[in-house]
Order: C-alpha cells, then sequence, then structure tokens
C-alpha cells in the first residue's frame, strides 16, 4: 500500500478479565477499497471492529483515523469522527418499534437536525431507491425478508455518505443465493460511493467475491493479510484449513472479479 492507510491499527490489545481476545493487532486499511477480516468465531474479529469506531478503547496500543490517534479526540471531534462511518451490523438491527422511513431516517435527525421534513424525506427516498427499494417506507421489519431487511440496513449505514461502511458479519444466517445478493450489494455499494469497506465475515466464497484485501485473525493476531490470491497462496497451515474447510478452497472459489483461482503455490507472504 503506498498511499497512508485511512485506518490503522498498532499494537492493539484488548482484554476482558483474565481473558486476552486482541494480542497486539497490527492492521493498515486502504482507502476506497474492500477489506474483509477473517477468522474462526470468538477469534475477536466484532472487538476488533467495535475498537476501529470507537465504540471500545484498547488496553494498550492505537487506532489512527486519517493518521489520528483516535483515542485523543474529544468527544466531539469523536462524534464527528463516527459520523463518517456507517454501520451494517449482524441482523441490520433495525428498530423494530419504527417503520422503514424512520429507521432510514435516524442518522440524519441524530446527526443533522437542522434538515426539514421535506430534506429528509428526498435523502431517505434517494437511499431506498439506490438499492432497488420502493413502496417500503411504511412498512415494519417485521413485515420485510430477511433480504429486505438487509437493504433497509444498508440504505441507513450509507445515508450520511460515510467515508466508511463496517460490516459485521452480513451473511451470517443467509442461504447461498441470499449470500450472494448481500455480496453484489456490498460489492455495488462500494463502487458507487467509492467508500472504504472493512466487512467481518468467515464465508470464504463471500470473502473471495468482494475483498480486494484480506486479513486473517487467529488467537488474537493478524497472522495472514494480503489480497485473496495471496491470502489463498500463504504458506501457513492454519490459513489452509480455515479458508479449505467450507468447499471453496482454489479450485471452487471465484476472485472479484469472476476469474477462476489458482491452485495453492506455498509461497509464503
Amino acid at each position: 500500500m503506498s498511499e497512508p492507510p485511512i485506518l490503522e491499527v498498532r499494537g492493539l490489545t484488548k482484554a476482558f478479565g483474565r481473558q486476552e481476545v486482541l494480542r497486539g493487532i497490527d492492521l493498515r486499511i486502504p482507502q476506497g477499497q474492500t477489506t474483509v477480516i477473517i477468522g474462526g468465531s470468538g477469534s475477536g474479529k466484532s472487538v476488533l471492529l467495535k475498537h476501529l469506531i470507537g465504540l471500545m478503547q484498547p488496553d494498550s496500543g492505537e487506532v489512527l483515523y486519517r493518521g489520528q490517534r483516535v483515542s485523543e479526540l474529544d468527544d466531539k471531534a469523536r462524534a464527528a469522527m463516527r459520523a463518517r462511518f456507517g454501520m451494517l451490523f449482524q441482523h441490520s438491527a433495525l428498530f423494530d418499534s419504527m417503520n422503514v422511513f424512520d429507521n432510514v431516517a435516524f442518522p440524519l435527525r441524530e446527526h443533522r437536525r437542522g434538515l426539514d421534513k421535506a430534506e429528509v424525506k428526498r435523502l431517505v427516498t434517494e437511499s431506498l431507491h439506490a438499492l432497488d427499494l420502493y413502496d417500503v417506507e411504511h412498512k415494519f421489519p417485521a413485515e420485510l425478508s430477511g433480504g429486505m431487511r438487509k437493504r433497509v440496513g444498508l440504505a441507513r449505514a450509507t445515508i450520511l455518505k460515510p467515508e466508511i461502511i463496517l460490516y459485521d458479519e452480513p451473511t451470517t444466517g443467509l442461504d447461498p443465493i441470499m449470500i450472494k445478493q448481500v455480496d453484489d450489494m456490498i460489492a455495488a455499494t462500494q463502487a458507487r460511493l467509492k467508500v472504504t469497506s472493512v466487512v467481518i465475515s468467515h464465508d470464504m466464497a463471500s470473502t473471495f467475491r468482494i475483498a480486494h484485501h484480506v486479513a486473517m485473525l487467529f488467537e488474537g493476531r493478524i497472522i495472514c493479510t494480503g489480497t485473496p490470491e495471496e491470502v489463498r497462496n500463504a504458506d501457513i497451515p492454519v490459513v489452509q484449513r480455515f479458508i479449505h474447510v467450507d468447499g471453496t478452497g482454489p479450485l471452487t472459489a471465484t476472485t472479484r472479479s469472476g476469474s477462476a483461482a489458482a491452485p495453492p503455490a506455498g509461497g509464503q507472504l
């Protein structure tokens, strides 16, 4: 990465009591691309994501946003930074008591309170239509399919035109067809808005479809980073076991461009 990263993690550690979750994370997130952080359940992926957005403070180490230490920001500056982030939670995290319109409008009402009702309506409609959602404003989350809830969640996450979108396990619990649709949605959003995307995932087929860069978290450390091809070819046994266990090994995985993956060359990153 020749250009400075938009987000950088240096020596980050986090423990809860005696349980060490993050044990010295070093990671660079390039601007305007999709980075997928992979790892098993309980490996600390979601904890790392919360540090990136400043919802958690590290025990040691630091997170930098555009070269500035997040820990040194005052409350006002940290709130302004968070307004530049969008987040799609694992189960969309829509407010059940609010209809679609009010769910998507929520960030506007929190961060841009000077907008009049007409402008709020215009922005909500624009965000929904960009994701092919029509005539759903008055529906409630319980009335939507799983895929529609994901799209409404993404409309809410992107309505402030963020620089960075964080996705926490966006394909968990979905069938393969719906996973592909969510992957296409993430890729299309990244291309349309030119945003930096950070995706937490354990789905390797999904990872190889959308990632420009991949980082694997194992036992509290980043043990492998690179392009999808470099990670597939990494001569690291735990990486090879993880990326092949679901049948999406080198002969079946596809890259973002759709080309067939090459067999592992055993090269060290």
